[in-house]
């Protein structure tokens, strides 16, 4: 398991504003830290908070342009235009189209609907789609959740005597689309208080302009707006907040029929109060229609009335999204065999392309790599010297601005700081990997390291069932409030034991007589690393473990560590340095191995316990000085010892690794 570098937050005990927090809402000590340690620390702040209302929702006549376009729509309804909807083929933009179409349809518009294919027409707006909308007899477009970049394809639509209103919320480039309007709060000049809406919720703040305000427009469409804005992972906080709390209570009562259809195939019940299960297992069915054939199957599914047409199309969807978690399976096995293959251990940002790799499946595998290898990964799929792409990054790592950087070698790109996409002619694929891991060389100086975020510390007396259900009164979660970790000091292991043929770990730990029960899902190769009497620290999530009619609290693990790690277990020594350096020396260079497992063996071969920590503290010391050359990917390193290194006297005490090391512990 990756070592994370745990955060804890500036105030660890109870303090007079969680005790007010306490008093005021009649909260668990555990919950009020939580709060407070996230800013809510006065009761007004709280009480804002835990409301979630609706009256927190900005005027969308704030966003720049948001007049101009008003005023387009309305003279097309006056006048009897045939309006179209572009919107993108994800869950924001499904969503988006689908709440822009219902609105107009329902106000007796010819609206239509498109969405570009994924395969053939690609991320955003393209001319002949522009064409084809034209010979339609539209006369107005409006984008959703797409259209921000499109400065050519907006000059083309006049050409074609289309009126254009650009609503987005992607970022921005230098230049802007010549349209009648471009409404995206990320625009430099835009004064709109809050920056996170998703696509959905800047097409949601134009209905809500053209319909005079926000409370029919929540009533009627709520649930569309609250499951595209979980789906994109935008914060939530600030609007998008009470935007997702009133959709997820409409998903409960009056659901969209086609969105109601969803939830019967996933048969959640009365686990719709968690944005959890409309991240996991709504929003990948209505993706599964754009990553593997067509993003309007979703739109068709978010329009429909009829209750045995929605059935129809959302049983299509459940059978794509199999498809989709098939294909996926095979290219992330394809992607991690080319990464043991291709050695990017050196690497802080993986770029792979490989011929016949599906489009529309690469993000979701991107996705996947960076949380496994904590390293900025781009997949690319080639056809016909032609290709695409889509990454994700880690944190620390801005993937647009490194695009930006790259702009004179892409065809065309546009995303966010995590998540981004592009276009690339084939020839040019090994300078784009040039240039993005010279770009991370100058952004880290060293191996990035995955950070874990402690909400508060805890005693095992607080894990009960009473604070599991009062926690919950910070739902919901997502980006910017996320569900809380809890970390529980110097737990004495019990038991542990592996689950599911060793994929995940079970542990019972103790402290003072009360007992803990933690899970922790995909680490069961933590029964190897620790075992029964080992003093640990625990951090992860508490929830309420169903089983056999019964409720227990447990901890569902994010991650574990020793406890009482003193500066002697971390601080390399001079004996320590030289044993390391005289193992590495007897070992056939480059050593490729899990981190855990170099440890023990050094352990082994010089007659004493050298823990994990420690070894790594030295090894970024002798790669600091220029000894080694030390790679990271995942659990696994790579320590590669230079040529002509041997007898060359080092310094190690004056090395800046050493001195950081020594700061970090108060030394």
């Amino acid at each position: 398991m990756t070592a994370k570098e745990w955060i804890y937050p500036k105030t660890k005990t109870d303090s007079p504003a969680v005790r007010r927090i306490c008093e005021a809402f009649d909260l668990p000590a555990p919950v009020a830290r939580v709060m407070v340690n996230r800013g809510l620390d006065t009761v007004e702040a709280a009480r804002r908070f835990l409301a979630k209302s609706t009256d927190c929702l900005h005027d969308p006549m704030a966003m720049t342009d948001m007049d101009k376009a008003v005023a387009r729509v309305r003279g097309a309804i006056e006048n009897g235009e045939k309006i179209t909807i572009y919107g993108d083929y994800d869950v924001d933009g499904i969503t988006s189209t689908a709440l822009m179409v219902r609105y107009l349809r329902e106000r007796g518009v010819t609206a239509d609907a498109y969405i570009p294919d994924r395969q053939s027409e690609g991320y955003g707006i393209n001319c002949g789609a522009l064409e084809k909308i034209a010979a339609s007899g539209t006369r107005l477009v409006i984008t959703v959740d797409t259209g921000i970049t499109a400065v050519g394809e907006a000059e083309f639509a006049k050409t074609l005597g289309l009126d254009m209103i650009i609503t987005d919320h992607h970022e921005c480039k230098e230049a802007l689309p010549g349209a009648v309007a471009v409404v995206n709060p990320k625009r430099p000049d835009c004064e709109y208080p809050f920056k996170e809406l998703a696509g959905v919720g800047v097409a949601f703040k134009l209905v809500c302009a053209l319909d005079g305000g926000y409370e029919a427009v929540l009533s009627s469409y709520g649930d569309l707006v609250a499951l595209g804005t979980i789906a994109d992972v935008v914060s939530l906080t600030d609007e998008n907040r009470a935007i997702v709390d009133y959709g997820i209570k409409k998903m409960n009562t009056d659901p969209n029929p086609g969105l109601g259809a969803v939830m019967d195939i996933v048969g959640v019940g009365s686990k719709w109060n968690s944005s959890a299960v409309v991240s996991y297992s709504v929003a990948p069915r209505l993706n599964a229609a754009g990553r593997m054939s067509s993003a309007m199957t979703g739109v068709e599914l978010l329009l429909t009335e009829e209750k045995a047409e929605a059935a129809r199309l959302s049983a299509y969807l459940d059978e794509e999204n199999h498809r989709r978690q098939l294909v996926e399976g095979v290219i992330f096995a394809e992607a991690v065999e080319m990464i043991n293959r291709q050695d990017c251990f050196g690497k802080k940002v993986i770029i792979l392309a490989k011929r016949g790799w599906h489009h529309g499946i690469i993000g979701v595998v991107a996705s996947r790599i960076c949380d496994k290898f904590n390293k900025t990964c781009i997949l690319i799929s080639v056809e016909d010297g032609r290709c695409k792409s889509s990454g994700r990054s880690v944190e620390g790592f801005n993937l647009f601005d490194a695009l930006s950087r790259c702009g004179d070698i892409l065809e065309k790109f546009g995303g966010h700081a995590y998540a981004a996409g592009f276009s690339i002619a084939e020839e040019n694929i090994p300078e784009l990997d040039r240039r993005l891991n010279a770009y991370a060389d100058e952004v880290f100086e060293r191996e990035p390291v995955p950070r874990l975020y402690i909400d508060a510390g805890i005693e095992a007396a607080d894990m009960s069932l009473d604070t599991v259900r009062k926690t919950e009164i910070l739902c919901p979660y997502g980006a910017g409030n996320k569900t809380p970790v809890f970390a529980l000091n110097e737990m004495r292991v019990t038991d542990i034991r592996t689950l599911s043929g060793g994929k995940h770990c079970r542990l019972l730990c103790e402290k003072d007589g009360q007992r803990v029960e933690a899970i922790a899902f995909g680490m069961g190769s933590l029964a190897e690393e620790y075992g029964v009497g080992d003093v640990v620290d625990l951090a992860g999530e508490m929830n309420i473990n169903y089983y056999n009619g019964t409720e227990r609290v447990q901890l569902v693990l994010a991650d574990m560590r020793l406890s009482r790690l003193r500066p002697g277990d971390i601080l390399p020594s001079r004996e320590d340095f030289a044993d390391i350096y005289r193992y590495l020396k007897r070992r056939r260079s480059p050593i490729r191995i899990e981190a855990a497992a170099l440890a023990n063996d050094i352990s082994v071969v010089m007659r004493r316990r050298i823990k994990r920590e420690k070894l790594m503290g030295a090894l970024n010391v002798f790669d600091d000085v220029g000894i080694i050359r030390l790679g990271a990917l995942g659990d696994m390193v790579k320590v590669e010892l230079l040529p002509g290194e041997a007898g060359r006297k080092v310094n190690l005490d004056s090395s800046p690794e050493y001195i950081r090391i020594k700061e970090s512990l108060d030394i």
